[in-house]
């Protein structure tokens, strides 16, 4: 058969599910199911999707010329989002990777994540639960990966139960906000240690994700007051090129602040993924979180750093970029082990064909880079979870 990833190797570490409607509500206790707002309330035109996208489901199981048909094209556009192959139903994810090639796919939540961000605060970390437990259980197959959120916004004592439960279930990857919640201290706070000594301990790759934020938005609506004709999309993906210029923030903040408050001296074994949030500020970010130490080491304490901040960010991250981000400028700058594959399948912004765009700008990539490019670093990433 021939496959998507032809004779590559290919480990992508940014995929979803596109979950139905009912989907969370199914995996959560009777005692806050009501609590959960159901996806498609108050947005009649995205309701009127799902409901679509449930009856073309209805009639692949049911028809087999149509279930040829969708998976002739299963990578294109009109087959992304809630009317993919794959996109909730297990059964049909397996032949969907069996179309794409991969060895493994990292999933992601999509629409459960923002209805978990929607419940009530005293109710959230059960709908967190919930999500994580119904990805478990989509990710049988052993090629899928979960993820699993952990909200630090409860607490570390709830965030270390979120942690060891995932590690109990084998998941792949932990999913962290990159933005604190305004209910708690900073990640990088000493009462995070303990989580962050088990999550090393676990062995577990940490994952930041465009929308796991909650709620920030480095571009201030103002911007948008600009009186063109030209529409903005406000979501949590780049809908339009100003929010596209700040998309990378969040990470950028997130990371800096585990070098610059001794995270990672204290947890060297720590790895983080950066998915769905772009690579191409990777390489001047390298050079300002060291003129950041270099500018205020006088005025404030950085003695407890063994290293230049970038070379903390090179032994821990990995940064994924988006289909038409010109990787070979990347991978040129920051070198080839901070660059690895996603192809957000079955999201639109993975366009329907990733590794064509990725390979545009990669002619003058070798042989050892694009092996990185496509695996060795997601393996590395990734570690125990796919050893």
């Amino acid at each position: 058969m021939t496959t998507y990833a032809g004779d590559r190797t290919v480990i992508d570490i940014d995929a979803h599910i596109l979950e139905p409607v009912g989907w969370l509500k199914s995996y959560a206790s009777a005692a806050i199911r009501d609590e959960i707002p159901e996806l498609g309330v108050g947005d009649p035109g995205f309701a009127q999707l799902l409901d679509e996208a449930a009856r073309d489901h209805e009639r692949r199981a049911g028809d087999p010329e149509v279930f040829g048909r969708a998976t002739d094209e299963f990578m294109s556009m009109r087959r992304k989002g809630w009317m993919s192959l794959g996109g909730w139903d297990p059964n049909e994810r397996a032949i969907a990777l069996d179309c794409l090639g991969f060895t493994h796919q990292v999933v992601f939540p999509t629409g459960a994540f923002n209805q978990v961000y929607d419940t009530p605060v005293d109710a959230r970390a059960e709908a967190a639960r919930a999500m994580n437990r119904g990805l478990v259980e989509f990710c049988g197959d052993p090629r899928l990966l979960a993820t699993a959120y952990v909200p630090f916004e409860h607490g570390p004592d709830v965030a270390l139960r979120f942690v060891d439960t995932a590690g109990r279930d084998g998941v792949g990857g932990l999913l962290v906000d990159s933005i604190p919640s305004s209910r708690q201290r900073s990640f990088t706070h000493p009462d995070f240690d303990p989580v962050w000594a088990r999550i090393q301990e676990l062995g577990i790759a940490l994952f930041l994700h465009v929308g796991a934020d909650q709620g920030y938005r480095p571009v201030p609506k103002a911007f948008f007051d600009n009186g063109r004709d030209m529409a903005h999309v406000r979501s949590d993906a780049p809908g339009d090129p100003l929010s596209f210029m700040g998309i990378g923030y969040p990470g950028e903040l997130f990371v800096a602040s585990l070098v610059y408050d001794g995270v990672f001296e204290k947890f060297p074994g720590l790895r983080i993924g950066i998915t769905e949030l772009g690579a191409t500020w990777t390489p001047s970010f390298l050079h300002f979180v060291d003129t950041g130490y270099r500018s205020f080491r006088n005025i404030q304490d950085l003695s407890h750093l063994t290293m230049k901040p970038s070379d903390y960010v090179r032994r821990h991250v990995v940064v994924s970029p988006f289909a038409g981000e010109d990787v070979g400028w990347i991978i040129d700058q920051v070198g080839a082990e901070m660059v690895a594959f996603s192809s957000d399948y079955p999201h639109h912004e993975g366009t329907d064909d990733p590794i064509k765009r990725f390979e545009a700008s990669m002619t003058a990539v070798d042989a050892d880079a694009r092996r990185a490019f496509y695996s060795g670093n997601g393996r590395r990433l990734l570690g125990p979870a796919i050893s």
